[in-house]
């Protein structure tokens, strides 16, 4: 698995602390956002979108290389979180949450156009989510080469590796984000990893042009 770690590692939009994706920077805890949910959904909302909008949003970017429709979807995703934060009970954790209604969307949004692709470089060159590297001219062709082999994998399967590996999550947690079972995430991990692997090893490299 560790070289499978470090190919995603050129696809990282930032780093990642010890806690994995919830060592979010200013990020409130779930127990101060439920709370105030109860009180003032909008107040909750506010503090939500500051805290979590550009993590959904770059998710979301990768997964559906469309600008527009990441945008879309986040708004759809923080305006269904209006209705639904008031309801959470203490125990529930706000951020997988929202990677649950953003991916479900995803996934509807690119089988009803009946695409799936992976982001394109020069769609994320120039914007605030570009991963920054000690060496970006190196990185360029390890991240097309890792988002060519990512277009040929399914993409319940694809995404199951992302947040898996790019976005820290455990299994459990994977399985409450895609609404599936603990053993369906087993599975499409494991595909996912397997086509990985083969695609990687098989398909070459793009040359850069950067000299």
């Amino acid at each position: 698995m560790s070289a499978l770690r470090l190919s995603f590692s050129a696809l990282r939009p930032e780093p990642v602390g010890a806690q994995g994706v919830e060592l979010v920077t200013g990020a409130p805890a779930d127990a101060q956002v439920i709370a105030l949910a109860h009180e003032d959904a909008h107040a909750a909302l506010e503090l939500v979108y500051g805290a979590y909008k550009v993590r959904v949003y770059t998710f979301l970017l990768r997964f559906t290389s469309d600008p527009e429709l990441s945008d879309d979807i986040v708004q759809e995703t923080f305006t269904k979180a209006l209705v639904a934060l008031p309801g959470f009970v203490r125990e529930q954790r706000v951020l997988p949450w929202l990677f649950r209604v953003a991916h479900n969307a995803a996934i509807d949004q690119l089988r009803r156009r009946g695409r799936f692709r992976w982001l394109r470089l020069p769609q994320l060159a120039g914007t605030r989510h570009e991963p920054e590297s000690p060496d970006r001219h190196a990185a360029i062709p390890e991240r097309e080469h890792i988002e060519t082999v990512l277009r040929s994998i399914t993409p319940e399967n694809a995404a199951a590796l992302l947040l898996h590996a790019l976005e820290g999550y455990s299994y459990k947690e994977i399985a409450e984000i895609q609404g599936c079972s603990l053993t369906a995430v087993r599975s499409r991990i494991a595909r996912a990893r397997e086509a990985f692997r083969t695609a990687y090893a098989t398909t070459d490299p793009p040359r850069s042009s950067l000299g």
